[in-house]
């Protein structure tokens, strides 16, 4: 929704309009700092209970962007949706990964990606109507909070789960602590892994609309909406990897999704413009399936005892990764041309390759 937003916000706020930068580096610093600490977090608290008070932390934080007065109130209120996300991402992905198939998983992210449509499209309705942005994440706190009302309601599900042994034996051992997982075979490896996906999707996620104007001479409307494919392309990705990922496994997803990519990466250096959307839509397919896929298989490579450290971590990574190197693109497509972006996703698709490939040897080891 931020991004959406901001170009009335910032007004509203008497900011420059670079500050966008500094509320969405907050939200990522939260996550990653809860993303962190969330072997702690399980080890005293259960996930449902994790889950409802991360998810009341996001909706508290939406409602107070609604009538936040000053830029000081937006960021304190985007550390606490940082807080609250990276913790609820942590504690969701360690539970479906546990507990469920890769069909699920997938379905998970795919909701992400429906959602990533949600917020964009109702300040679109609400601008063209006369009406405010608060109006917008009045909505969106609103819904969370209906959210929270779900997830309490379904605490008997959680627990009914326990008493029939979905929650085995092995599960309920004290976990790892954080420090403890990065000295588990391929943690490291894992951790690249999950960096380097996150920051060519995150890249590509921020800037394929000013690729397409710079490099492939779009205008600015047409650029916009050629963009979306790009989301459009994830969403349908992983429902289809949602269909078929248990029968043909992670590892097996997972390179389908990187041959995609580097497919499409190099259909659009060699293409002609007018392919350029197809191409950003199969991009997304191809990121579609690797980054549930990636979680699904971290208790199978490390242990479901050191799952929740890892995945924690995992999500860290992942995290920094999307804060930094969509910047890093940013100021070399600025020093060269925009151009570049397919290389960019290239090099960090051989670099995510290259990851996986050394988790699965020291795993065999």
């Amino acid at each position: 929704m931020l991004g959406a937003a901001w170009p009335v916000m910032y007004h509203d706020l008497s900011v420059p309009v670079s500050y966008a930068g500094f509320v969405s580096m907050t939200v990522c610093f939260g996550t990653v700092v809860s993303s962190i600490n969330y072997s702690k977090l399980s080890r005293r608290f259960n996930t449902e209970s994790i889950t409802i008070a991360s998810v009341a932390a996001t909706a508290a934080a939406l409602l107070g962007f609604s009538r936040a007065s000053s830029f000081g109130q937006i960021i304190a209120l985007a550390l606490l949706l940082g807080l609250g996300a990276g913790a609820v991402d942590a504690g969701l992905n360690n539970y479906v990964a546990l507990h469920f198939k890769a069909r699920a998983m997938n379905f998970l992210h795919a909701s992400w990606g429906l959602g990533t449509l949600v917020g964009p499209f109702l300040l679109s309705y609400l601008f063209s109507h006369g009406m405010s942005w608060r109006l917008g994440y009045t909505a969106i706190g609103a819904a969370q909070s209906c959210i929270v009302l779900l997830l309490i309601i379904s605490i008997p599900l959680w627990r009914a789960n326990r008493n029939v042994g979905i929650e085995a034996e092995e599960d309920k051992k004290e976990g790892l602590s954080a420090r403890e997982a990065l000295r588990c075979p391929g943690a490291i490896a894992a951790l690249i892994g999950f960096f380097s996906y996150c920051s060519m999707e995150n890249t590509a996620m921020l800037w394929s609309a000013t690729f397409l104007v710079s490099a492939r001479g779009f205008s600015e409307s047409l650029a916009a909406s050629s963009a979306g494919l790009l989301f459009w392309g994830m969403t349908v990705g992983r429902i289809i990897a949602g269909l078929v990922s248990d029968r043909l496994g992670d590892s097996r997803m997972i390179r389908i999704g990187e041959i995609l990519i580097a497919m499409a990466s190099l259909l659009l250096i060699v293409m002609p413009e007018d392919m350029s959307a197809a191409m950003l839509f199969m991009l997304g397919v191809g990121f579609g399936p690797i980054y549930p896929a990636m979680i699904h298989q971290t208790p199978d490579y490390f242990g479901k005892n050191a799952s929740a450290a890892i995945i924690g971590l995992e999500m860290a990574s992942a995290y920094v990764g999307s804060m930094f190197m969509p910047t890093v693109f940013g100021a070399l497509g600025r020093a060269t041309t925009m151009a570049i972006l397919p290389f960019f996703v290239l090099f960090f698709t051989i670099l995510n390759t290259a990851a996986i490939e050394v988790k699965k040897r020291r795993r065999s080891r």
